[in-house]
């Protein structure tokens, strides 16, 4: 048997390589509902309270997008991560950034009380020259948490048996941001890892 010529492998390398990054980033991007569900089973009815310690519904948003998060404020990466990726995408709109809220709802609600998420949050502030909205963060008890959490089909599960000495504990949940439409329907939803350009230039195009 001949074997192929160097040059013809090292091209052969390259081009899987090149195609996996392709795949990898097309991967990240929004993805639509997954196949055996209807759009229309993602988000639903909530009754929260924000981190200014006032009651939220989900209809108060109307008229806007929505870009939802579940995560919760003693996250150690996962969150602070997707938090500065959306605040960095939502900044690259420009004035477009004004028609989207971005939420995040914590799934850690007994720590992640309205002050602690006013704190938590102020990191991820808009730019004095960014039209983009500050985050609106949610909390309440532990069943209207867990009512908003199956709305959007959210895993989470507190690890409370490993608690530390000073009450440190973590929790595992979904990392997944969805996009809902002013009328609070399913659009989009983006996985951990997309990069902020990534996410600004599909919410340009599903976000209009």
């Amino acid at each position: 048997m001949k074997k192929l010529p160097l040059a013809v492998l090292l091209i052969g390398v390259v081009f899987a390589i090149a195609a996996g990054a392709v795949w990898r980033v097309s991967d990240r991007m929004q993805r639509p509902a997954p196949a055996d569900s209807s759009a229309s089973d993602f988000g639903g009815p909530f009754s929260l309270v924000d981190q200014n310690g006032k009651r939220r519904s989900d209809s108060d948003f109307r008229g806007k997008y929505m870009l939802v998060f579940f995560g919760y404020t003693y996250c150690p990466d996962v969150c602070p991560t997707t938090l500065a990726t959306e605040a960095e995408a939502l900044d690259e709109l420009g004035p477009r950034a004004s028609a989207i809220i971005p939420i995040f709802i914590t799934v850690d609600p007994g720590r992640d009380r309205p002050e602690k998420l006013k704190l938590y949050l102020s990191s991820f502030d808009p730019k004095p020259s960014s039209a983009r909205r500050a985050f609106v963060g949610l909390t309440g008890s532990d069943d209207e948490i867990a009512k908003a959490a199956r709305a959007y089909r959210v895993y989470y599960r507190a690890h409370l048996d490993g608690q530390t000495e000073n009450g440190d504990y973590s929790v595992d949940h979904s990392s997944d941001v969805y996009l809902m439409n002013p009328e609070g329907k399913f659009v989009a939803y983006y996985s951990a890892g997309i990069l902020p350009g990534e996410m600004a230039a599909d919410l340009m195009q599903n976000a209009k």
